[in-house]
């Protein structure tokens, strides 16, 4: 073979491990792409759910202390939480990635919190018992929503690790098998380095 072939194989030996290593870090940045999709808006979802939770139980907590104590200072703390869990719930209903369920669950978070104003309504109107009444009958709903948002937290916790996972599991076969490739592109490469020089040395010496 004579050297002008020697160096094409040898330029194209290097433009396909150019190639090999130039396709790794295409896939791997891909990947991490990918990764911090299902980071930020799994992620964020789940963060919703649980902020949802939060907003939900600590305003029926503050109706039961309003009622029971008759302390205005829950009724502020009441105000305060639902205006941070309306513009989270807007923000949430706005996002194109909010899953239906998530939404569902909105809207039945909606229909409990018109019930909470009117609750709020009968006790500013001084009657406390009628208030309290209508207060207990909302606690099988609010139960029930909560139970659905855990189970829905659950579900999204067990997406994002299998998601996670698979996609781990992408990452190690194309390390796999791009590092044999490029072993094996590598070995090729020495051989034919080694083969070239003993053609030479065996060149130099006729």
């Amino acid at each position: 073979m004579s050297q002008r072939k020697w160096l094409a194989l040898f330029g194209a030996l290097a433009v396909l491990l150019v190639l090999v290593i130039t396709s790794f870090i295409i896939q791997l940045r891909n990947t991490n792409e990918r990764i911090e999709v299902i980071h930020g808006e799994r992620l964020d979802s789940y963060q919703a759910i649980e902020e949802i939770m939060y907003y939900n139980i600590e305003r029926a907590n503050a109706i039961r202390g309003l009622l029971a104590y008759d302390d205005r200072r829950f009724l502020e703390a009441y105000y305060s939480m639902s205006q941070r869990a309306k513009e989270l719930k807007a923000s949430i209903a706005s996002d194109p990635s909010t899953p239906s369920s998530l939404l569902d669950l909105l809207y039945r978070d909606g229909i409990w919190e018109q019930e909470a104003d009117r609750v709020l309504v009968i006790y500013e109107a001084g009657n406390i018992d009628e208030a309290t009444a209508v207060a207990e009958t909302m606690t099988d709903q609010r139960q029930t929503i909560l139970e659905d948002l855990r189970s829905l937290k659950k579900m999204q916790y067990n997406d994002i690790r299998k998601q996670l996972t698979a996609t781990q599991r992408e990452i190690d076969l194309a390390i796999q098998a791009l590092l044999s490739l490029a072993i094996l592109l590598t070995a090729t490469f020495i051989i034919l380095v080694f083969l070239l020089f003993k053609i030479r040395k065996k060149t130099d010496h006729d």
